[in-house]
C-alpha cells in the first residue's frame, strides 16, 4: 500500500476475548489511507493467533511478535514499525467510534497540530459516561504541561491523534522499567515537543473499564514505583530548566497519587516522610485535605471509598 496517513497501533496482552471488537471497529472507519500495528506483546493467550488471522486477511494490517516487555516498549515497538504521518494509540480491549479517525485528522490537518485530543466513552457494564475536556481550542505545548501537572488533561496515549515524529524522540520511560501512570509521565516529555495541540468536544474514543487492568490498583500501582516516577518526572522538569518553577505542582501531584494509586502506603518509607512534610497553604482544597488524611492511611481508604458510593452529581 502507499504511505499511510495514518497508522493505528494496538498493543495486545492477554486481550483475545475483546481484540476482535477492537480491531473490527478500527477497519469500520473506512479510511483507504490507514494501516493497522498490531503489537503482541508476548500475549499467554491465543491473542496473538488472533492478530496474525487478521493479518492475513487484511492488507491494511502489520503484526509484530515479541517478548513481554510492557505496554510503553510495545508503543515504542509500533512507532517504530510505522509508517504513517500520524499515529493514534489503541488499547486492545477498547473500541473507536464511527468516524472518530477521520474527525481528529480533520482537526490536525486544518489546524495544523502536532497533537489532538477528543472526549472520550466509559463504558462499565450497562453504564455509559461521557467524559469530556474542561476547556476545548488549541494550546501551546507549555500550557499542555501546565494542564497535564494541573491534573485537568485527559492525558492517556489513547483518544488522541498526532505526529509520529513527535513519538521518534525520548518520550517513553526508559527501556525496561514499567511505571504506573506511564501516558502521564509520556506527555510531560512530549510537551517539550509539541508546539499546537488541539482539544475537541467530539466523543472519539470508547474506553471498556477493565476492573483486573494494570491501570486499576494492580501490580504496578506499589508505593516504591511512584517514588521512582516522580524523581524521573523531576529529573525531566531540572534538564528542561522548570523544576523549580513548576515543584510545588509536582507535589500537589505527589498527594494526589500517593492517596488515589497506591495500593498500600507505608508510613516508613522516606518518601512518604518527604510528602507528609509539605506544607499545604498553597495547596488547592481539595489536595489540603488528602493530604492531612495521608497521617491516617486507613481513614484516608475510607474516605475515598465513602465518596466513590455517592451518587455522582453533573
Amino acid at each position: 500500500m502507499d504511505t499511510p496517513t495514518i497508522s493505528v497501533i494496538i498493543p495486545i496482552y492477554n486481550t483475545a476475548s475483546t481484540l476482535p471488537r477492537c480491531i473490527d471497529s478500527v477497519l469500520a472507519q473506512k479510511l483507504d489511507n490507514m494501516e493497522i500495528v498490531l503489537v503482541d506483546d508476548g500475549s499467554p493467550d491465543h491473542a496473538g493467533e488472533l492478530a496474525d488471522d487478521y493479518a492475513s486477511r487484511h492488507e491494511c494490517i502489520t503484526v509484530l511478535h515479541q517478548p513481554n516487555r510492557g505496554l510503553a516498549e510495545a508503543r515504542r515497538a509500533g512507532i517504530l514499525a510505522a509508517r504513517g504521518t500520524y499515529v493514534m494509540h489503541v488499547d486492545s480491549d477498547d473500541t473507536l467510534p464511527a468516524a472518530a479517525v477521520s474527525r481528529l485528522l480533520r482537526e490536525a490537518q486544518d489546524n495544523g497540530l502536532d497533537m489532538v485530543w477528543g472526549a472520550y466513552r466509559r463504558v462499565s457494564g450497562d453504564k455509559t459516561t461521557i467524559v469530556r475536556h474542561p476547556v476545548t481550542g488549541i494550546m501551546s505545548g507549555r500550557e499542555l504541561l501546565d494542564y497535564v501537572l494541573d491534573l485537568r488533561c485527559i492525558c492517556a496515549s489513547w483518544g488522541s491523534v498526532s505526529r509520529r515524529q513527535l513519538w521518534l524522540n525520548d518520550v517513553f520511560p526508559p527501556h525496561a522499567l514499567r511505571l504506573p501512570g506511564e501516558d502521564v509521565f509520556t506527555h510531560i516529555k512530549l510537551t517539550q515537543f509539541v508546539d499546537r495541540v488541539g482539544l475537541i468536544d467530539d466523543v472519539v474514543y470508547d474506553y471498556h473499564y477493565n476492573p483486573v487492568s494494570l491501570t486499576a490498583l494492580g501490580p504496578l500501582h506499589r508505593q516504591d514505583l511512584w517514588k521512582q516516577y516522580f524523581a524521573l518526572v523531576r529529573d525531566n522538569l531540572r534538564q528542561r530548566g522548570m523544576l523549580d518553577e513548576l515543584e510545588q505542582r509536582v507535589r500537589v501531584l505527589e498527594v494526589d497519587r500517593l492517596a488515589f494509586n497506591c495500593a498500600t502506603i507505608d508510613r516508613n518509607d522516606p518518601w512518604y516522610g518527604q510528602v507528609i512534610a509539605y506544607p499545604t497553604r498553597s495547596f488547592p482544597p481539595k489536595h489540603r485535605v488528602l493530604h492531612c488524611l495521608l497521617h491516617w492511611p486507613r481513614l484516608l481508604r475510607l474516605a475515598i471509598a465513602a465518596r466513590r458510593l455517592l451518587p455522582h452529581r453533573r
